[in-house]
């Protein structure tokens, strides 16, 4: 089996790969002096590609070798890193027959984690703290607070989500999730259906965004949905950007709707240099960076290598996702 990976994954997973299946050959891009090499075989043999983080931040192998990528007519089977499978690009693999599966649950420490960031962050006045340090004030503040017995509204119960929830509950949180599935949540005090989101929306402190795109939840946060938050509330997005209908979401942070919002994820994305987030004293704007972690390569590979040795002895996959509408 011909398998496209990084230089990364091939010289700290190489053998494990090799040890699921002996005949694995591994096909190595690497950008040499704006060119793009290829080591060990042709890529249109390739029959799987496993395309970790590393290939995304590399600017050169993006730009020059995913369209190469999802363009292999041989290709079986393609594994990405992410959990959002939303791209034209992954639909169009589904289609042709290939298998694509993502890894769900990999990020979910990390970005749940940046959450709770966020939510010390508006609980907690670090930064006036910080500047007061920089003046060598010695000046007591009474704006901090803390998250215990505040309302954590969760939108979407996946890995993400979930993670979310449990954190939030051990910071003494409230916890409001809504999901499609009627089953019991764990470290969720009240559950409620997607018809349901204004309920989740009046009552909740913190407005975490954690569910996919798709067709029912693009736009899903609007001026309605703004105007049905608490003054005092803050909207986390660390899904898509698409979402939450931008415009909206800046007239609610001007006009004082809501009290702030943290925003990892933006319906273009870089964020465009003239959008007013990126000024506003109520806003914290990171780089699609809530997922990023040193320890995320371990978790991908080990579905990817649980995939690989199911494919191998012919069982079904973890993680695999369906053709959009199925």
């Amino acid at each position: 089996m011909r398998i496209i990976v990084s230089e990364g994954v091939a010289a700290t997973y190489g053998r494990r790969i090799r040890k699921v299946d002996p005949r694995a050959k591994l096909i190595v891009p690497a950008a040499r002096a704006g060119a793009i090499e290829w080591a060990g075989g042709d890529p249109a043999k390739a029959e799987v590609c496993c395309f970790t983080e590393d290939f995304w931040q590399d600017e050169e192998l993006r730009r020059q070798v995913l369209p190469i990528i999802f363009r292999l007519e041989g290709l079986r089977w393609f594994h990405t890193f992410s959990a959002g499978v939303d791209s034209p690009a992954f639909q169009a693999l589904i289609d042709r027959g290939a298998k694509l599966t993502n890894s769900s649950g990999a990020s979910a420490p990390s970005i749940a984690q940046y959450v709770l960031t966020m939510m010390l962050h508006r609980a907690k006045p670090v930064a006036a703290w910080r500047e007061q340090q920089e003046r060598r004030e010695w000046r007591q503040l009474r704006a901090a607070s803390e998250l215990t017995g505040q309302t954590c509204g969760v939108v979407g119960l996946g890995a993400i989500g979930g993670e979310v929830a449990r954190l939030a509950q051990a910071f003494g949180m409230r916890v409001v999730g809504l999901r499609r599935s009627a089953k019991r949540a764990r470290y969720v005090d009240e559950l409620l259906p997607p018809r349901r989101l204004d309920a989740l929306l009046k009552q909740s402190d913190f407005v975490v965004i954690a569910c996919p795109l798709t067709a029912e939840t693009e736009g899903l946060i609007g001026e309605r949905e703004l105007r049905l938050m608490k003054p005092t509330a803050t909207l986390i997005n660390v899904a898509r950007g698409r979402i939450v209908r931008e415009e909206a979401l800046v007239r609610a942070l001007r006009e004082g709707w809501i009290a702030g919002a943290c925003l990892d994820v933006f319906a273009r994305e870089p964020l465009r240099e003239d959008s007013e987030l990126w000024s506003m004293s109520n806003v914290v704007v990171t780089p699609h960076n809530s997922g990023f972690s040193p320890l995320n390569m371990e978790r991908v590979m080990a579905i990817f290598l649980d995939n690989l040795d199911r494919l191998v002895r012919g069982r079904p996959m973890r993680n695999l996702v369906r053709r959009a509408g199925v």
